[in-house]
């Protein structure tokens, strides 16, 4: 099954540089989300593409996103997180040319940062304005959880977005997402040891540049642990945005590609050598002889005889076996 689905996504990649982005939630949204889990998840995909999507529009351009849903951290808790692979630039608003980003550049990540937390909170108002929320009696108080209650603590809190470097190798990335995403909550092999009440285990502790360390947990709360991470029945945790949508992408994928590869080609033709330049318009080899048809050697240019240069030299270096010249270009 993973195999297939990263047979697939990598049907999909443009030969393009390409970004791995995290999105992050507070721990303050989980039991919101548990209790209302189609919605919120809904209403958070939404909110990643409308993050990403609303500031390419701005710029005049439509990436290729693909959105991975992943709900547990290596301690199996539930932690909801989104991975994202979104390509550097897009198809022009007129569908005329491929815009590249440069030098790997693809947003500022501070903006990035305020329009997720303002795209969260503006879709749970309108989620909750309609009736769509259950919010979770609180066992203490004896009363709701109110709504603007947790608006109110989430707005003030640190959201984190993290914008990797360009990728060199996608395949690479799509083929670990995929593992990661189609993988086990958790690998039999990270279980030390179970005795009907109690299952004991290892996990990275992030918070501690991913050392290792044991956590035990009594087999129902274990149990617990691994039904949550389960998805809805018919419920996509992978979904694609922008060129990769499904509902545009049997037209703009195609094109896209032929765009990069009309680009591609521009770009090889700017990198010729001189030499290949005087081929295509002259064509002669500037390095053959004439006479002998052999293959000549640069070893000095000299550009105005006047200059004095040539009276800086002695007569007898010019004659002297000198190191060649190698040029990139003209």
């Amino acid at each position: 099954m993973t195999d297939n689905w990263t047979e697939e996504r990598l049907s999909d990649i443009l030969p393009v540089g390409y970004h791995h982005l995290v999105f992050t939630l507070p721990w303050q949204l989980r039991a919101i989300i548990m209790l209302n889990r189609k919605v919120m998840l809904n209403l958070l995909f939404l909110s990643v593409k409308k993050s990403i999507l609303d500031w390419t529009e701005e710029k005049g351009y439509t990436p290729g996103i693909y959105v991975i849903l992943h709900t547990y951290g290596s301690d199996i808790k539930f932690n909801v997180h989104f991975h994202v692979i979104i390509t550097s630039g897009g198809i022009s608003k007129d569908r005329k040319r491929w815009i590249y980003k440069k030098d790997g550049y693809l947003m500022p990540e501070k903006g990035l940062k305020r329009r997720w937390k303002y795209n969260v909170i503006h879709e749970m108002i309108n989620a909750n304005n309609k009736g769509l929320l259950e919010m979770p009696l609180l066992k203490k108080t004896g009363k709701y959880l109110n709504i603007r209650g947790v608006i109110s603590v989430i707005s003030k809190l640190q959201w984190y977005v993290y914008i990797g470097a360009c990728l060199a190798e996608i395949g690479l990335t799509v083929k670990y997402v995929g593992r990661y995403t189609k993988k086990p909550v958790l690998a039999e092999t990270r279980i030390k040891s179970y005795d009907l009440k109690w299952v004991i285990f290892t996990y990275k502790d992030y918070a501690e540049n991913g050392k290792i360390k044991v956590k035990s947990m009594r087999i129902f709360t274990f149990m617990n642990h691994l039904i949550s991470h389960i998805p809805d029945k018919y419920f996509r945790i992978v979904r694609g945005y922008g060129i990769f949508s499904n509902r545009v992408k049997g037209e703009l994928l195609p094109l896209s590609r032929k765009l990069v590869n009309k680009v591609s080609e521009m770009k090889e033709l700017k990198h010729k050598s001189w030499q290949e330049r005087y081929i295509e318009s002259s064509g002669k080899d500037p390095l053959i002889c004439e006479k002998c048809q052999s293959a000549m050697e640069l070893v000095y240019c000299c550009f105005n005889l006047e200059s004095g240069y040539l009276s800086k030299l002695n007569i007898t270096d010019i004659w002297k076996p000198l190191p060649s010249v190698q040029f990139n270009s003209g």
